[in-house]
Order: C-alpha cells, then structure tokens, then sequence
C-alpha cells in the first residue's frame, strides 16, 4: 500500500479472515517522506501539537522575525551586552542628556551636560552644541605666557592651539591700531631712527630721563642781601609736580608749599613723594629779589631721598635772594 507498511501479507490461495483484516490496519505504520505538505490542512498544525524546544534556529527563515514579535522594551532602552564577556542582551537605558559609550569593560550612559548640550530637550534634539558652561563655568586664571587657548586658524579654518603669549605678540601696535608692544633701549631713546612704531619707555630704562620734580617759586623779600625774617614767605605756584603748591614761612607757622627759605639765599625743597635715592641733579634759574634783571643759577645743593636743600648763586660772592626762581629734579635711576 503505497506511503504505508503492514505486517500482515496475503498469498495465493490464503483465506481472508476477520483477524487478518484487522491486522492490517493495527499493525499499519506510515512511511517516511509519506506525509507532504498537501496532505496538512491549512491551519491544522497547532501550537498544543508541538514538541518543547522543536524550533532551533536552522528551523528560521533569515529575516522572518520582526520587530513588533519581539519582547516590549521599557521606555528610552536600547538591548545590548553591556558586560565584559560574552551574554545574552539586555535592555540597557539611556537616559536624557546619556550617551552610550564603550570603555575597557562596559558600555555605559555617560551624561554630556557639563560642557556639552543638546539643541532641543525633547524629540526634536539633532545636534549637540557647547554649552555655556564650558567657558562661564570654568574657574578664572590669571594667565601665564605658557597658557594656551583655542584659534581658529585663518588659513585652513580648523581650531588650532596657541599660547597666550604668542596670541598676543602676533598682534603688533602701531600708530593706528592697538597690540603688544615692546621696551625701548636706552640707545633708541637716545637715537630713536632704529625705533619701531611699538616701542615704549619702561619705567627703568626711562628713569634717568625723566624730571622727578619741578617748580616755580616766589618770594616776597625785598632784597637780595637782605636777611630774611620769621614770617618771610616763599611761595609755590600752581606750577608744580611732586612738590607742593602753596606759601611756606621761614619760621614754619605756614607750612602748606613745598619749598622753605631756610637762610639767606638758602631754600628746602620737599618731595610730595621722595625719591627712590640721592641719584639725582638740580637745576634751576630766576633772579634776584629786588632786581629783575640779575640772573641767578643753583649753587650748592645737599640732598636727601626727603628733601633737598639748594643755594642761589650769582657772580657776585655770596647767596643772594631770590624773587623768582624755577627748578627741576632729574633722576638718574630708580
């Protein structure tokens, strides 16, 4: 019987009996490869029919399981093995501002806000933009020449590394634009056709140049020879740097001017602020109390880092009074 196999068999002759018969069907097996698809009914193959793991992944058709037949997932997780060794996925979660990165024995969801941050907070998020906090949350520094910071590099476009220094020595001053400049020598300053448009004086370089007082003094004596008494007033005019505009008395009742006739021909000239050292000169002219058209000069001069007292000198032997008299201080270092 074709597709079956029976252990009950006739011969010529046999008789056919009840038992036989039935023998038939009782001892009746199905043949292999006899039961094809269009014998199964549409349907018919159910899941109570199925044998417990009958389904390998052999019995799979590529690309026939899709993702509605998967397991639901929770809310924003992603499956993957975030372990170290070989396992099966899990649903790992990347929460808002998380982005999943692999490190030498993990995948974690590392968060970006401190520097970095998205666009948008929700699903309308498509790029990730500096945060203010990469500059405004930063601690300030003073900054050192070796510091650097971040250029945009005019050539090529691209951010490119340059220390403070060189930022700010690339930018060079001129007569018509601001930038670094550079300390002048002594030998520029005293020829200045090898100067550049940037250089300026230091204060050290510059010292024994500059005029560290000045003033223009009167005085109301009536003469040049004539001694002067306790409340002979010499005056300090509006005229002035480093010593003090105002009158001051031989006898020191009137003390607000900065230069003191002390004795015949004879002044103190206070600093408002004294001098680094007695490294300096003094010079001067006026003429004679009394007599307008004698000129005199500075004779002698005594100084002090406070104060510095100056003679009047003229042709004539002795130290004559002045009426009027101008004078400068010049330092010749610091």
């Amino acid at each position: 019987m074709a597709g079956l196999t029976t252990t009950q068999t006739f011969s010529d002759g046999d008789t056919v009996t009840a038992a036989k018969l039935n023998n038939i069907v009782a001892n009746c097996s199905i043949d292999a490869n006899a039961v094809t698809t269009a014998k199964i009914l549409n349907s018919n193959v159910t899941l109570a029919k199925m044998a417990t793991a009958s389904v390998d992944t052999g019995q799979l058709v590529a690309d026939s399981v899709e993702n509605s037949k998967l397991d639901d997932m929770a809310a924003k997780t992603v499956k993957a093995n975030a372990t170290n060794a070989s396992a099966n996925p899990t649903d790992v979660a990347v929460a808002a501002n998380k982005l999943l990165v692999g490190t030498s024995n993990s995948i974690n969801a590392v968060g970006f806000t401190t520097d970095l941050e998205l666009d948008a907070s929700d699903s309308a998020a498509a790029d990730i933009r500096v945060a203010a906090t990469l500059i405004g949350g930063k601690a300030s520094v003073t900054a050192d020449e070796l510091d650097e910071i971040l250029i945009k590099d005019a050539t090529d476009g691209a951010l490119k590394r340059a220390t403070v220094k060189s930022a700010v020595q690339s930018q060079v001053a001129s007569t018509v634009a601001t930038g670094v400049c550079e300390l002048a020598t002594a030998t520029k300053l005293i020829d200045p056709s090898s100067a550049v448009a940037n250089d300026v004086v230091s204060a050290s370089t510059g010292s024994s140049m500059l005029v560290k007082a000045w003033c223009n003094f009167t005085s109301n004596i009536a003469a040049k020879s004539t001694s002067p008494a306790a409340g002979q007033v010499t005056a300090v005019t509006s005229s002035a740097f480093n010593i003090a505009v105002g009158d001051h008395t031989l006898d020191g009742t009137t003390s607000t001017g900065g230069v003191q006739q002390t004795a015949l021909g004879t002044y103190k000239v206070y600093f408002t602020t004294p001098m680094p050292n007695t490294n300096y000169i003094v010079i001067g002219n006026g003429w004679f109390a009394g007599e307008d058209e004698k000129a005199a000069t500075v004779g002698t001069v005594t100084k002090n880092v406070a104060y510095v007292t100056i003679t009047t000198a003229a042709e004539w032997t002795g130290y004559p009074n002045v009426g009027y008299f101008q004078l400068a201080v010049f330092g010749l270092g610091s």
